[in-house]
């Protein structure tokens, strides 16, 4: 109940924003951009294959036991199940570990990578915004109260990311283990998968010990926030709005925050327009403009989402794909 009644809500915000800004405007304005169109899907490509290569990182190399390019696969697949689902971003991150195993990859390979470059993902997000704060001081300076936001955001991001770190060091899943011996209902099932857990904990700690692999990893997600500021740089480009480099690094870090502060909304509906309008009012530019660089993101967003579902079902459940044995060390 409650994620239907906060879609309808996102929807209505959605359609309201259209009605107040006016859709025959909005629809000029992405109309106008013509043959560069088809750019407003090609960004994004960059994305996935930086965030999928910090994720290959993950896995420690003789753990790899799954070929790149279907980890690409997987990764377009669990995005499209993320965008829809109102699981603060942990719906797709399960559908990883399933698709995984599918692959041919253990569980426990499978939980401790995509666990890993969870982390580093966070890592790298905050480290993405503390960095270019500093490049728009001109700009953050005209309206403290952005800046405020920002802060707060970076320092919510900052202490999850610390207590991540801290609890994947103690063991992960080590408080389950001693809550189940505890519990008499969950007796069972830690029977069950003690071993798994108590594995997935130990490749955990063998990657953050790593440091070229988390270093990479990192880098790999870095470059994933940065090619999303570029794909704000290229939609302001294309829609013939100020395309200053500021510009498209604050429009990012702004809906970076807005969309992880709304992910319990399915697909950030409204939430992320709303957003737009927003950071746009900061910028000077008026709501239609706004509006149509927030269609050409929904349109982006909507032909990824039908990419990954297509993937998704054309997913074999063999172990297709896996070219080694998960037990077996990487040549």
């Amino acid at each position: 109940m409650f994620t239907r009644v906060v879609f309808f809500l996102g929807l209505l915000l959605f359609a309201l924003l259209l009605w107040r800004t006016g859709l025959d405007v909005i629809g000029q304005l992405v109309l106008d951009i013509g043959w560069t169109l088809p750019l407003v899907w090609l960004p994004f490509a960059l994305v996935i294959v930086c965030n999928t290569w910090g994720w290959w990182a993950a896995f420690l190399r003789h753990n790899r036991t799954i070929l790149f390019s279907r980890l690409i696969r997987i990764n377009i697949s669990a995005q499209a199940i993320q965008l829809v689902t109102p699981s603060i971003t942990q719906a797709g991150e399960l559908l990883k570990i399933h698709l995984l195993r599918s692959a041919g990859v253990s569980l426990d390979v499978g939980a401790a990578s995509v666990v890993a470059a969870k982390t580093t993902i966070v890592l790298t997000e905050v480290l993405f915004i503390g960095l270019g704060l500093p490049i728009l001081p001109e700009l953050l300076a005209i309206d403290s109260s952005l800046l405020t936001s920002l802060t707060m955001g970076l320092l919510f991001i900052t202490l999850l990311l610390a207590g991540l770190l801290i609890w994947q060091r103690i063991g992960l899943f080590r408080p389950v283990i001693w809550l189940g011996r505890r519990l008499n209902v969950l007796t069972v099932l830690i029977d069950r998968h003690e071993g798994v857990l108590t594995s997935t904990d130990g490749i955990l700690r063998e990657f953050l010990g790593q440091r070229k692999r988390f270093s990479l990893s990192c880098l790999g997600h870095f470059l994933g926030w940065s090619a999303g500021a570029g794909e704000a740089w290229v939609f302001l480009l294309i829609l013939g709005l100020p395309h200053d480099l500021p510009s498209a690094l604050l429009v990012q870090i702004w809906l970076m925050n807005v969309n992880r502060l709304t992910s319990f909304v399915p697909g950030n509906i409204g939430t992320q327009e709303a957003g737009v309008v927003a950071i746009f009012a900061f910028l000077g530019l008026p709501p239609e403009q706004a509006m149509a660089f927030a269609l050409l993101r929904r349109m982006r967003q909507v032909g990824w989402i039908v990419a990954g579902l297509a993937l998704l079902v054309n997913t074999p459940s063999t172990k297709e794909g896996a070219h080694i044995h998960p037990s077996a060390p990487a040549a």
